[in-house]
């Protein structure tokens, strides 16, 4: 019960941002009671997951990586809080033990998630900020508009799952009132990639909710349309992107889209240059080498690569990056196997939720890298909530064995 309301308050303490030390510490508190608790009954017994490999395999070659890196230090400091992240996730595995526990951890957060987003809309119009300028950003009790709107993309899917079971014609309005709040709440944080990453969710919940074939072929035209007019888009923003041009002007003003395109630049050239090993765990890794680039305009320094995915690609190199995708395939693989065999049951609905909280991390950080700190704690333990059930079978509401 103690380690339940711990599971509890860290969903809850999440959402705030200066509280992320005192997360990390409540998180250690527990897994050192709970560790202590299995040694003194000897029981040395450890639930196993079909992630169990792909992890191993990602650490290893982070480890194997370090001596190589450019500051090793620093990249040893990184995986170990990689490793303390991951953990979260074999801590509520092994913990949750029937839906009871998830449907209360699940409470907490949805607390947290409707506080944060009413705080960021009073905190917002409060400030005197203008509705529809996008020089503006909510960040309710989190650092910035970029954290908000991503904590609100992970808790889509699960505010749909916390509501859809209750039919009452009271709970239907509390439902849509939330939700409501966090589109407000995610609106004001005026972050394009956390609202492209919603439209892939509901495009994913379209695809696999639609009832007939010819609606998911629909579905499937429209959004590839919408990608290649993305991708043109940013294809010729590419191409118009000039690095020396920002290099002999600093002061020259750029929007956040072209700033990241001339870092994206920057570290793909670097990339090719060495592709196996990469250049060192850790985000802030890209700013040790390029402390020179000038792209610290419209307050997007270059302290990270902006994208989660060529960040791990410049950091531990294609293995690395293609050792991480392998985590994510046994999460989205499992969350849909859960659906499929579990149907329309509480289990079968948190399989959906994971996967689309795949589907919103994997689209949300193309565009940044807002998968670290409290939001890859959260990741991992909404996703370890789903596995404690899936992997004891348990629909019922009981505890097994």
């Amino acid at each position: 019960m103690i380690v339940r309301y711990g599971l509890m308050t860290l969903a809850l303490l999440m959402m705030v941002a200066k509280l992320h030390h005192v997360v990390e510490y409540l998180f250690v508190g527990l897994l050192i009671l709970w560790g202590s608790v299995k040694w003194s009954r000897r029981d040395f017994h450890f639930v196993r997951t079909p992630l169990d490999l792909p992890i191993l395999l990602f650490l290893v070659w982070i480890v194997a990586t370090i001596p190589f890196s450019v500051d090793p230090s620093y990249s040893l400091t990184e995986c170990r809080k990689t490793v303390s992240k991951i953990l979260m996730f074999y801590f509520v595995v092994n913990v949750v033990r029937n839906e009871q526990d998830v449907r209360q951890i699940l409470l907490a957060f949805m607390v947290g998630v409707g506080s944060l987003s009413a705080f960021g809309i009073v905190d917002h119009v409060a400030r005197g900020d203008s509705l529809f300028d996008r020089n503006s950003h909510a960040a309710s009790l989190t650092s910035a508009g970029q954290w908000f709107s991503s904590y609100l993309v992970m808790a889509v899917p699960f505010a749909w799952l916390f509501f859809q079971e209750r039919e009452e014609r009271y709970s239907t309005l509390y439902m849509g009132g939330f939700f409501v709040l966090i589109i407000v709440a995610l609106f004001l944080s005026h972050t394009r990639g956390a609202w492209v990453a919603v439209f892939a969710q509901l495009t994913v919940v379209g695809l696999l909710r639609a009832p007939h074939k010819w609606h998911r072929w629909a579905i499937a035209v429209g959004l590839c349309l919408i990608l290649i007019l993305v991708g043109g888009s940013l294809f010729m923003g590419f191409q118009d992107v000039l690095i020396h041009n920002v290099s002999g002007n600093p002061l020259l003003s750029f929007g956040s889209m072209n700033i990241r395109l001339n870092i994206w630049h920057v570290a793909v050239e670097q990339i090719v240059a060495q592709p196996l090993l990469g250049y060192g765990y850790g985000n802030h890794t890209f700013t040790k080498i390029n402390e020179e680039l000038p792209f610290k305009v419209d307050g997007l320094p270059t302290t990270h690569v902006h994208n989660v995915w060529l960040s791990l690609l410049y950091e531990v190199g294609l293995p690395g990056f293609a050792l991480f995708a392998f985590v994510l395939f046994g999460i989205s693989r499992t969350a849909l196997l859960g659906w499929k065999e579990k149907g329309r049951t509480f289990v079968g609905n948190l399989g959906i939720c994971v996967f689309l909280l795949v589907v919103g991390i994997v689209t949300r950080n193309m565009f940044d890298n807002m998968f670290v700190g409290s939001l890859a704690y959260l990741f991992w333990l909404l996703t370890g909530l789903y596995f404690a059930l899936w992997l004891r079978r348990d629909v019922s509401g009981q505890a097994s064995p």
